[in-house]
């Protein structure tokens, strides 16, 4: 928990872009304005969302199917599927040489 002033700061819900093709467009258009990760790129594309419409939700159910990002989406699985590669089970019996059970 973080304080501000003195005084204990709660988290709110995350929000969800209600329009994910635009929100990645905007993400996309800040790629060229600002370096990486800056607050100042975070708080234009913020703006800049707002300003053409965009709105935020907390639940990814209540976002309106026709205006997913199927592209962005793909990327998330595949992204996810290498990670299922990479991550490796632990238990027993894996570690080489070991024959209890």
């Amino acid at each position: 928990m973080a304080y501000i002033q003195g005084k204990a700061v709660q988290e709110g819900p995350k929000q969800i872009p209600a329009n994910p093709r635009l929100y990645n467009m905007v993400r996309v258009q800040a790629g060229t304005r600002f370096s990486k990760e800056s607050p100042s790129r975070a708080h234009w594309i913020k703006t800049k969302y707002n300003q053409m419409g965009g709105k935020y939700v907390t639940s990814k159910k209540d976002i309106d199917p026709r205006n997913r990002d199927l592209v962005e989406e793909k990327k998330e699985k595949e992204k996810e599927k290498v990670m299922k590669k990479v991550t490796k089970p632990v238990g027993k019996g894996l570690i080489k040489g070991d024959t209890r059970r």
